[in-house]
């Protein structure tokens, strides 16, 4: 009989596993889980859910961005295209702010040609390497040799002695010293203004109804000592259809006057490469006369009228194989009252005008090289070496005495725009 009772409980082991299989597990199971979730819901209640998670998830590593030139994140504008494809357009440009606001690169859509680099610039990360603030760009002198740099407090080259810092030139203005760094170990001309290697203490952007804008402002003060009183800039720009505005507004902010000139410095690409395909048009009567031993001016102009460097004529003169290293005076406006200096690309049936809209804008400084494939317009309010006594005084140079409290707008247009319908000006 007990035999037969194990025959139909199955055993004295088989009938426990089976209980404890079906009867026992799954039961736990809920009561587990169950418990789980009044534990989550419980320190969710604390805040600590967490803290849960990240014993059970990897937490990626956080995200490094990289870094502009000069430490600074360069600022983007764009907009949306609105002619799809049938005009030439602005689509965007690009800033650093970490380098005195250089105008890094500008960006056109050229109907079968895509989108063109208007500017010469590499790609961000190797001008970041370019732009190092190190060695030769210790003083921010790479930022004028590409993009398009903001010249300040003086435009092109001063002429200076030697002073006991390293690396540091000197010239005088109604008795106050004016210092600013050598282009070079040894030589007595500067580099290109003192905004290079300065980064922006605050920026601002904005949507327009065609584009978009910025503002960045410096608090260049007296630019580390080197020039009397203080000062704050702000350069903005907006970017439209057919034009980027480009506005730099210098306050003097101190309690005493000092001496003022703004310039720009871009360098527009050729995209085809091919000088013989560029034309050239800067509307003027005089250049200024040059020493090209000394690479100083002698203070005077020359009339501009039937010699090579006479670039006035409608339409614009070819540039070819003529190497062009001028500064052009004495500006010719246009119907709107306006001077427009003139690039035109017929391959591309495109032009690029730059146009001054404030009056102190009195030159244009030209520099095309022969076996280079860019050309640089120049729209400053002074000329070369301003504080020399080439020039009688440095009201006649260009140069604006900003008393306390005064202001100074230096406002330029670039602008572009389709050629004639042929989509060639080249005789």
């Amino acid at each position: 009989m007990n035999a037969g009772r194990k025959s139909e409980s199955g055993g004295p082991f088989a009938g426990g596993r089976h209980y404890s299989t079906r009867g026992w597990v799954t039961p736990t199971l809920v009561a587990v889980v169950c418990m789980v979730l009044v534990a989550a819901a419980y320190e969710r209640g604390r805040g600590n859910l967490h803290r849960i998670r990240s014993r059970v998830d990897p937490q990626p590593a956080p995200e490094v961005l990289p870094t502009g030139p000069g430490g600074q994140e360069p600022v983007h504008l764009s907009r949306s295209t609105s002619s799809i494809g049938r005009d030439v357009e602005l689509v965007s440009a690009t800033f650093l702010p970490g380098r005195g606001m250089n105008v890094f690169q500008i960006i056109a859509l050229v109907p079968g040609h895509g989108e063109v680099p208007l500017l010469l610039s590499p790609p961000i990360a190797s001008a970041t390497e370019i732009l190092s603030g190190q060695d030769s760009d210790a003083n921010g002198s790479a930022s004028s040799s590409l993009g398009g740099a903001i010249l300040l407090p003086w435009a092109r080259r001063l002429a200076g002695s030697s002073t006991a810092a390293a690396g540091m030139l000197s010239t005088d203005w109604n008795g106050r010293r004016l210092s600013f760094p050598a282009e070079d170990a040894g030589s007595n001309l500067s580099v290109e203004g003192l905004l290079l290697n300065r980064g922006a203490d605050s920026i601002q952007s904005d949507v327009l109804p065609d584009g978009q804008s910025v503002a960045a402002t410096f608090h260049a003060g007296d630019f580390s000592g080197n020039w009397p009183s203080n000062v704050d800039v702000i350069v903005e720009a907006q970017l439209t259809e057919h034009d980027l505005d480009l506005t730099v507004t210098a306050k003097n902010t101190g309690q005493q006057p000092t001496p003022f000139g703004v310039g720009w410095k871009p360098y527009f690409a050729i995209p085809s490469g091919n000088r013989a395909q560029t034309l050239l048009r800067v509307p003027s009567q005089t250049v200024m006369e040059m020493d090209r031993q000394k690479r100083l001016p002698t203070g005077r102009m020359m009339d501009v009228g039937g010699k090579a460097e006479d670039l006035s004529r409608a339409g614009g003169v070819s540039l070819g194989t003529t190497a062009i290293d001028t500064t052009y005076t004495n500006l010719i406006s246009g119907s709107d009252g306006k001077p427009a200096a003139e690039i035109s690309y017929p391959a591309y049936n495109l032009r690029i005008s730059v146009i001054p809209l404030t009056p102190d804008i009195t030159s244009m400084h030209v520099v095309a090289p022969e076996d280079k494939p860019w050309i640089s317009i120049e729209p400053n309010t002074n000329l070369d070496d301003p504080f020399g006594p080439e020039w009688n005084s440095p009201e006649n140079a260009g140069i604006i005495t900003l008393a306390p409290g005064a202001t100074l707008t230096w406002k330029v247009r670039l602008e572009i725009s389709a050629l004639s319908a042929s989509g060639s000006d080249l005789d």
